[in-house]
């Protein structure tokens, strides 16, 4: 089929029911990068020995081995029983690497098996390996690390199932305000390049619980301000993974910043937060079925699900190009106890200083009191569709929509398109050759439709029913997309077969 472009200078549709508009079999836009549909966690393989590190029954005069532990990983590391290496020369990232703690015990392709008790924190300026270092928790057992970090060189890190809680810090001074766990960041985990030191990449992240403190239930607003550490921050490092992991009662959830590019965010939940739930100011990101929820407001600041924006030369907001971001199959719940009084309402996808670049949105569940369910200002050769955008209070005038519009600095968005998504407001767009076609908008005064066409909205279980309103309009209205996964699965990646279901999720049995 040929390809056709609408040329479409300024059009907003506010309506209720099906938007409809140019449709297409194919897809009408040719977009370059990678959507990762084939990405998949593969832990590294240990290559050498297992070693064992016991707070409570071990000893700094230990061997390592499973009868005779170390004390803590923090003992361990500071206790030069870890060969690794470094640049020879700083500021020199191209340099030779020499290597440090020669004829150490420990080495790359070893793993480190922690068991139950407090590990002290960690922090390394140099701490590369040519084969995998995995330190992981021994099973059934909880080790707890106030703080973890990396600011310098490093390479081949594995970390498995362990707690960063960053209230455990055991010294003179109060977790928050000790500058040795808190210094350049107060992230619980904090992976940074350093000029002086080199750059940092190929870290994989599993399985962690990442926390401020165990239970943030009773803070104040002003509890939160002075506390809340954020929980994974990402500064300059390429080739990082985090799969599996729980993020909870943080400023900030998880920040992927500063061309910390190909990075990967799967199968995490960010619980709890105070600031933005996740930051994806990078090149190369996945961000994928992930779960955000419970926002609270405790500040002025511009409160996010999901934030993005560019920097440029001079790393400034707005004056740079992102490129090559898939955001697929989230739940976004802004905050479900609105009895809370901290309840928060943040924008659920808000990128509001492009260019954003050769972008995928697809398959998410949006569910926010804030105009910006899904946002984007300044977007080229991009997608935005089957996603479920839908107002968490009904009896309000804040109803989300999707958008697509100029840069801020009025340059036009170009060669997008929304498509197959259900939204409780509407689509709108502006740009050359950006389209809105095939959407389904319940309207600002027909909430109660969503009991129609929704299993269950009170508990958010925005699935779809089987009836005469959902098969008039929402189920098998869909247009299919060749180069698009969410034509293929849905968010539970059930398959989606013939045209597919509007929004995020095919009916299914």
């Amino acid at each position: 089929m040929k390809k056709v472009f609408l040329n479409i200078t300024s059009i907003t549709l506010i309506c209720s029911g099906l938007i409809t508009g140019c449709i297409f079999n194919d897809n009408p836009l040719q977009v370059g990068g990678s959507d990762f549909r084939d990405y998949e966690f593969v832990e590294p393989a240990v290559t050498g020995k297992t070693f064992y590190i016991d707070p409570i029954h071990g000893s700094p005069d230990g061997d390592g081995t499973a009868e005779h532990p170390w004390f803590t990983l923090q003992q361990v590391i500071d206790s030069n029983l870890i060969e690794c290496y470094r640049h020879t020369e700083s500021y020199n990232p191209a340099s030779d690497l020499e290597m440090v703690n020669e004829g150490a015990p420990v080495k790359g392709g070893d793993r480190l098996v922690l068991r139950s008790g407090y590990h002290g924190y960690v922090k390394r300026s140099y701490f590369i390996f040519k084969d995998w270092l995995t330190i992981e928790a021994e099973a059934g057992h909880t080790p707890i690390l106030s703080h973890f970090r990396c600011e310098g060189t490093f390479e081949n890190i594995y970390l498995k199932n362990l707690t960063i809680l960053k209230e455990s810090y055991q010294g003179d001074e109060n977790y928050w305000q000790a500058e040795v766990i808190n210094r350049n960041s107060g992230s619980c985990i904090y992976f940074v390049s350093s000029r002086f030191w080199g750059e940092g990449s190929h870290v994989k992240l599993n399985g962690l619980m990442v926390k401020t403190a165990e239970n943030a239930s009773g803070w104040s607003a002003d509890d939160w301000v002075e506390k809340a550490a954020s929980g994974i921050s990402l500064r300059s490092v390429k080739h990082v993974e985090i799969v599996n992991c729980t993020i909870e009662n943080v400023r900030h959830g998880l920040a992927i910043e500063y061309h910390s590019d190909y990075s990967f965010a799967v199968n995490n939940v960010i619980n709890n937060y105070s600031a933005d739930g996740c930051r994806l100011i990078s090149n190369h990101v996945l961000f994928a079925y992930n779960t955000i929820t419970n926002c609270y407001k405790v500040d002025d600041n511009h409160d996010d699900a999901i934030q993005s924006y560019s920097r440029g030369a001079d790393n400034s907001s707005g004056t740079g190009v992102l490129y090559n971001v898939v955001i697929r199959g989230n739940t976004i719940i802004g905050t479900p106890d609105r009895n809370n009084p901290l309840a928060g309402n943040p924008q659920g996808i808000g990128c509001f200083d492009g260019f954003y670049d050769d972008w995928i949105i697809e398959n998410n569940l949006v569910i926010t009191d804030h105009y910006h369910g899904i946002s984007f200002y300044g977007m080229r050769n991009s997608k935005i569709v089957n996603n479920t955008v839908i107002d968490e209070i009904p009896d309000n005038a804040t109803v989300p929509w999707i958008y697509i519009t100029d840069h801020k600095n009025g340059t036009p968005s170009e060669n997008c398109y929304a498509a197959n998504n259900i939204v409780s407001l509407y689509v709108s767009g502006s740009g050359d050759h950006v389209m809105l076609f095939n959407n389904f908008a319940i309207g600002r005064n027909n909430y109660p439709l969503i009991y129609e066409y929704f299993v269950d909205p009170v508990q958010f279980d925005f699935h779809l029913l089987d009836n005469d309103s959902t098969r008039e309009n929402l189920i098998n209205k869909g247009e299919r997309f060749d180069g698009l996964l969410s034509s293929k699965i849905d968010l539970d990646r059930i398959e989606r077969e013939g045209k597919p279901d509007m929004g995020a999720y095919e009916l299914s049995d």
